[in-house]
């Protein structure tokens, strides 16, 4: 018997990935868009058409095959026309010109007026208007007299817009990565002048009422007192809306493990489920109640998750429970392996690229997770005590989820909350009760007297919450940080836990093999990575604001010089340490010291005994190679060329790109952070025609060299 019988969704979710993640891959996108859809008819022929002429049993492999490439395609062709960039009208450097663009997500209120993600509509030519695509990051001043943006809301904008390109730092966040897995590939920064509201109206009602509804569930919360960190937490846990969050309140939660509470989930839209569930079994008595129920449950579930901005764990969540709400109705129990593959396959043909989100890969991983490890681990502990089986549940929920997860949070995050257990014993309690006080709370909130008793209660509530979590967080090792580990160490620990999964129920020689050779792989791949450190000396300037800040390392140490015009107590560096930090963690380095860059006096810096860097002003020599730092004049008395390999322009200094290729020959040009956007483009234009490269960190990300 075919052992995959049971599950037809999920033998095609595998080629369906495949053509997704093979577009990605490639890039090649409108140049095989018409090729693809082609093949892709073809393929659909030629599946339908072969059983008619050839009934060969033998032959069997020939149809799976076309039908397995059908998937393919049929994938790689969803993600081509999903793709912006292959938009025929994709902006492309539109400098100074008259865009209509729509509010594509909820603005956030800055302090300088708004922040929006846009979608571009229109763009004014000398012929009048003409369509355009791309999706923009916009930051718009707003002055006295501008109303309110919202979702849906037209806004006119003229200004210079820019690509969005990779600056991040070594090892550290690539939120440019992030937007573009969103398309969005632009941003603009308009001036109060530079841009204006429009009577139009965008016609998504349905989002723009839930959006409206969040707006005033959330008034209803501060109406009834909920303040601060207790509102931060309630409007995140149940709306989805984190505007409040600071970053002390963020850490905690994230070292502690119990992240997950913050951003709405599978977890509190099954909640919902379950809630909403019990509220109307009285509909279970007949046919058409059942019927009732069914349509209820779900405009709640979908209602719900607009509400909280239709984030990927969301719609997951939501297209998960759908198929198994539409089963029970019919008196039907459905297979989780296909619902979990069909609630994939919807979800990616409506936005293929969330396959790149980590947010949506946790969510998934983590249900794979419970469906295929939950029921192991759980029988590994047997009791007819009602309180230790109910324990021992919810570990058993947190290790399966911790083990599906586990090798992507490592790589992505770079550590792992030692507490973990102890956090979702007391997390998944509490949080659901704060769900239960706040759907009490939403519903009563026209009451004044019983609405703000049940406020008192929710207020209490998250605060115990809060307060578990600080504390957690606070116990020795709570945290182990600095853990890198590269893709292919990724994939080889879900190798190793799939074959020792699959062989501690299968009981099969030959997965033995397999775990055994990954394991074995994992650690070739470890020896390797300290063998090539033990021969590498690096030189890396980073893309922070405010500060000069570069370091040299070799072998398992390194310098790191800091510091612009002043000195500044090691202040500076302990505002960037993460990014430092990230960098030295990944490359196994454990002992460095600090540097103050110092002031203008030359003076000779011997070389030092920690590792072999010579230093005289602001020439620093490190090997064979050698750095200037130019946060000054040039001197009018230096009128001998003197080679050096990078020169790094720091505090906006009065230069001529010119002058400096012609004294120092350098082969790079390196521009930090600390320079004004007027500099960088002066300088930037003065480079053109100069035989030498021009690195900008805050447009092109840090510079790492290797040698």
């Amino acid at each position: 018997m075919n052992s995959w019988r049971p599950f037809p969704l999920l033998r095609l979710i595998f080629p369906f990935l495949t053509g997704i993640i093979l577009e990605s891959a490639t890039g090649l996108g409108r140049s095989l868009q018409i090729g693809s859809l082609i093949a892709l008819i073809f393929a659909l022929i030629f599946a339908r058409l072969f059983p008619l002429f050839f009934s060969a049993y033998s032959l069997r492999w020939i149809s799976g095959f076309v039908f397995n490439l059908f998937f393919i395609l049929a994938g790689y062709q969803i993600a081509s026309q999903q793709r912006i960039t292959n938009d025929l009208d994709f902006i492309s450097g539109q400098p100074d010109v008259t865009i209509l663009a729509s509010i594509s997500e909820p603005p956030a209120t800055t302090n300088y007026g708004f922040k929006a993600t846009i979608s571009l509509c229109l763009r004014h030519s000398g012929s009048g208007w003409k369509r355009i695509a791309g999706n923009a990051m916009a930051y718009l001043k707003s002055g006295t007299g501008f109303s309110e943006l919202q979702f849906g809301d037209f806004i006119l904008i003229k200004a210079d817009w820019d690509s969005i390109s990779d600056n991040s730092n070594p090892h550290s966040f690539n939120y440019t990565k992030y937007l573009h897995a969103k398309g969005i590939t632009h941003r603009v920064f308009a001036d109060s002048r530079a841009w204006r509201k429009s009577a139009l109206h965008e016609g998504r009602f349905l989002r723009k009422f839930a959006f409206r509804c969040r707006d005033k569930l959330l008034d209803l919360l501060r109406i009834n007192h909920v303040e601060g960190k207790e509102f931060a937490v309630a409007a995140a846990l149940l709306l989805g809306y984190v505007g409040d969050l600071t970053p002390d309140l963020m850490h905690d939660y994230a070292a502690s493990g119990a992240m997950h509470v913050l951003s709405v989930s599978g977890m509190h839209v099954g909640i919902i489920y379950l809630f909403f569930e019990f509220l109307l079994g009285f509909l279970n008595k007949n046919k058409w109640g059942r019927w009732a129920k069914t349509l209820i449950l779900l405009l709640f579930i979908w209602f719900y998750a607009c509400l909280t901005g239709l984030s990927p764990c969301v719609f997951r969540s939501a297209a998960m429970l759908t198929l198994p709400i539409l089963a029970k109705s019919m008196n039907r129990a459905p297979n989780m392996y296909n619902v979990i593959a069909a609630s994939l396959i919807f979800t990616l043909a409506i936005d293929p690229f969330l396959i790149l989100d980590v947010g949506f890969q946790l969510s998934y991983l983590a249900v794979i997770g419970l469906v295929v490890l939950y029921k192991p681990i759980y029988d590994l502990y047997i009791t007819s005590a009602w309180l230790p089986d109910k324990i021992w549940s919810v570990l058993a929920v947190s290790i399966a989820a911790q083990i599906a997860t586990l090798p992507i949070t490592l790589y992505v995050f770079h550590q792992f909350p030692n507490y973990f257990l102890i956090t979702n014993l007391l997390v998944v309690p509490l949080s659901s009760l704060i769900i239960y006080v706040g759907i009490l709370l939403m519903a009563v909130g026209s009451i004044p007297v019983l609405a703000l008793i049940v406020a008192k209660c929710l207020i209490f509530l998250i605060w115990l919450l809060n307060s578990s979590i600080h504390f957690i967080e606070g116990l020795p090792w709570s945290t182990v940080t600095g853990i890198h580990i590269s893709s292919q160490e990724m994939l080889i620990l879900y190798i190793i836990i799939i074959t020792g999964f699959l062989f501690l129920t299968l009981r099969q020689i030959p997965l033995l093999y397999f775990f055994l050779i990954a394991v074995i792989g994992f650690m070739i791949l470890s020896v390797n990575f300290r063998l090539h450190r033990l021969e590498s000396s690096r030189f890396l300037v980073f893309n922070v604001k405010y500060i000069a800040l570069f370091e040299f390392s070799f072998q398992d140490r390194a310098i790191i010089f800091y510091g612009n015009g002043k000195p500044t107590d090691g202040v500076s560096l302990k505002e960037n340490f993460k990014n430092v930090g990230e960098d030295l963690y990944a490359h196994g380095i454990r002992s460095y010291i600090s540097s103050w860059i110092g002031n203008s006096k030359h003076r000779l810096i011997k070389p030092d005994v920690f590792i072999s860097n010579f230093r005289f002003g602001h020439l620093y020599q490190f090997g064979s190679r050698r750095l200037l730092l130019l946060n000054r004049m040039i001197p009018k008395s230096l009128d001998e060329k003197l080679r050096v390999d990078y020169v790094l322009i720091s505090g906006n200094p009065r230069i001529i790109v010119s002058d400096v290729v012609k004294i120092f020959a350098p082969g790079m040009i390196i521009i930090d952070g600390t320079n004004s956007r007027y500099n960088i483009k002066k300088w930037k234009k003065e480079s053109e025609g100069q035989n030498v490269k021009f690195h900008i960190v805050a447009e092109d990300g840090a510079v790492e060299k290797e040698f």
